[in-house]
């Protein structure tokens, strides 16, 4: 048997690069990781997401989930299974003497996840995951030879795999609020529970997940040792290499902030594609209801509403969404507790959405996906196709100029005209940002701002690099 992680030290209320003495004790009636939850909401990061696109893009409908309302939301399922993970934390406590951390209680676990919910998303781009995939191939088929020859193959390899999550961890311990000086300085336990993927791009895969970049691999070493994150693999360093090559096993919790977003966007996107007519109002009744009818989670009133013709569809469906997230939320707790101690050995391998009981709705509302092709209906409809080639262009200009000025700047010989008005734009005018930095280094600087863009932004920005005025 592994060695497991221990709770004293994954629940540590202690802060990433706090300014002054530290201080453990609630303030203002606040426990540390509330003032995470408060960090993250109050930040202009988190207040940008209210128009970035979640799935749909460019929508102006209403009642189409943005990256804002999904994280709330997320963050809402998030805290309701940290809380029941705590509960279930007490009784393995009071069975494993010395394994309690100091001032435990279940409501912080539910806050730790919570705060980690929350950011989950900070760090997307603009245009969802188009434009994800947009950065990957442009870094990968259209950026300049000279451009590449100036880059190691380990900078490289962290914008051809370019991912919001990577940006996230960015943003929170880099950019925002304290720039360069621990960023929002969350908790150990926030920061490692928000990473979803604890590795460098080196093992990123075909999927293109990874969750630090080589501008925070320090910080992601640093978070890990406090936390006491089993080491998976470890490459030495090459010689043509900055750092080592490292995978951490996750936080446990981890697990939670993943399958809390599991649940939130398999659900709502089945809402957000009733909404704009790309599925069958019915959808969800017919499915759901009898299998929650089954599982007596729905009283006589609730069946009553739910076959009443002269009922709105938003209706039914809401009460069919919170019956249904109450219900996985309880499978997924039940799942943690049966994989709890290869969980904390850092041998779990999958999700806990798809490790659930064989009759579970997760795996129900899984295989509904699979066997109606809801995939290709929401996520691959005509509607977003135009759109998805349009910030592709977007993108792909931002990006040439941005590197196109990071070269001139990293070259050191006089700047053209319009890389001087582009620093100025992207508020990067200040000369010292640019000190004794590599092309890679201000790359990211620049990555910094595009991905910060809201769409609406990213869109108006575009037209002006193209001389179209508003």
């Amino acid at each position: 048997m592994c060695d497991q992680m221990k709770w004293p030290r994954l629940l540590a209320e202690k802060r990433f690069r706090p300014s002054g003495v530290y201080d453990p004790k609630d303030e203002n009636g606040r426990t540390q990781f509330q003032k995470d939850i408060d960090r993250i909401t109050f930040s202009s990061a988190f207040r940008r997401l209210g128009r970035k696109t979640q799935v749909h893009l460019l929508s102006k409908h209403d009642h189409i989930h943005t990256r804002l309302s999904h994280s709330l939301e997320v963050g809402c399922a998030g805290r309701s299974m940290g809380v029941l993970v705590g509960q279930l934390l007490e009784g393995k406590f009071k069975e494993r003497e010395g394994e309690r951390p100091e001032n435990f209680s279940p409501s912080k676990v539910g806050e730790v996840v919570q705060a980690a919910c929350l950011a989950h998303d900070i760090g997307n781009p603009p245009f969802g995951h188009a434009a994800e995939e947009a950065i990957r191939v442009w870094f990968e088929e259209e950026m300049h030879d000279e451009w590449k020859d100036r880059l190691k193959e380990e900078e490289l390899e962290d914008l051809r795999h370019f991912d919001g999550n990577a940006m996230a961890f960015r943003v929170v311990t880099y950019k925002e609020y304290n720039e360069g000086e621990g960023g929002m300085r969350l908790t150990y336990p926030t920061l490692g529970t928000l990473l979803k993927y604890p590795r460098t791009s080196r093992f990123a895969g075909g999927k293109h997940k990874f969750s630090c970049l080589k501008t925070e691999y320090e910080t992601l070493s640093k978070i890990a040792g406090e936390l006491g994150l089993s080491q998976k693999i470890f490459i030495e360093r090459s010689k043509d290499a900055q750092y080592p090559e490292v995978e951490y096993a996750h936080h446990p919790l981890a697990y939670l902030v993943e399958a809390a977003d599991d649940i939130c966007y398999r659900v709502l996107d089945i809402e957000d594609a009733i909404e704009l007519n790309l599925l069958n109002e019915e959808v969800l009744q017919g499915k759901f209801q009898k299998l929650l009818a089954d599982r007596e989670e729905l009283n006589l009133e609730q069946e009553r509403l739910l076959n009443n013709p002269s009922a709105s569809w938003r209706i039914k469906n809401g009460l069919l969404r919170g019956k249904m997230i109450g219900l996985m939320i309880k499978e997924i707790v039940h799942a943690f507790d049966q994989h709890y101690d290869t969980i904390m050995e850092g041998r779990f391998e999958g999700d806990l959405f798809s490790s659930t009981d064989s009759n579970s709705l997760c795996l129900s509302l899984k295989d509904y996906y699979k066997k109606e092709e809801l995939t290709k209906k929401i996520y691959q409809n005509q509607r977003n196709v135009p759109l998805e080639l349009g910030a592709y262009t977007v993108l792909r200009n931002m990006l040439k100029i941005s590197v196109e000025a990071a070269y001139e700047i990293v070259e050191g010989k006089t700047l053209s005209y319009r890389t001087e008005i582009l620093k100025k734009f992207m508020k990067q005018d200040g000369e010292s940002r640019f000190e004794g930095k590599s092309l890679y280094q201000v790359i990211v600087l620049f990555l910094d701002y595009v991905t910060g863009m809201t769409d609406n932004f990213a869109t108006y920005v575009n037209k002006q690099l193209l001389g179209l005025g508003n």
